[in-house]
């Protein structure tokens, strides 16, 4: 009969890092946190930095302010300034109505003559009253009227009727005359400026 022997001593393996690999591992765990420490350190100092650069600023700004502070004066309403707006409306309500008035003077003039010629010639009354002269000067703010009629009655009537005319409306005659000559008619002249010495 033979014999087997089926004991056999296994050999332990080695089994965990070797001595040289931890060595390694915590000398690298030693510089990674040898790294993050100056990290860190750079970070709180450049933060320092940053912390001192805006409180240097804040103290700069409150000093700023209190500068400001100091030399405000509150503006007041000066007491004048009601009376001063008032003038100057005025003033300008005036300047207003001169310019209205100058338009309207330019436009009467720019308009010549005719307004007062047809009114001239719609109001004429169709017969006993005659114009031999009509005068127009200054753009027609100066009229004279000359002429000659068989009825002393006619020319109040005549008036009258140019003073419904439109281009006469308003307009007054600062001088009248009014004579009978060598054939019994009356001769009248209508100015609207009075006629000085020697223009007779």
């Amino acid at each position: 009969m033979q014999n087997i022997n089926l004991y056999q001593r296994e050999r332990r393996r080695g089994g965990g890092p070797r001595p040289r690999q931890m060595r390694l591992g915590a000398a690298f765990l030693v510089a990674a946190l040898s790294i993050h420490g100056v990290w860190q350190g750079w970070q709180l100092h450049v933060a320092r930095g940053v912390a001192t650069l805006a409180e240097q600023q804040a103290v700069q700004a409150e000093a700023t302010l209190e500068a400001i502070k100091a030399d405000f004066r509150e503006p007041t309403l000066d007491p004048r300034l009601p009376q001063q707006l008032a003038e100057r409306e005025a003033e300008n309500r005036e300047l207003q109505r001169l310019a209205d008035h100058l338009k309207a003077l330019d436009a009467q003039r720019s308009s010549g003559f005719a307004a007062l010629l047809q009114g001239l010639a719609d109001r004429h009354p169709p017969q006993g009253l005659w114009l031999t002269q009509i005068r127009l000067h200054a753009g027609g703010d100066d009229l004279a009227l000359q002429g000659l009629t068989q009825d002393q009655e006619l020319l109040p009537l005549y008036l009258q009727s140019l003073g419904q005319s439109t281009a006469f409306r308003g307009r007054d005659f600062a001088h009248f005359d009014l004579q009978r000559d060598g054939q019994d008619l009356l001769r009248f002249r209508l100015s609207s400026q009075a006629v000085e010495q020697g223009d007779e």
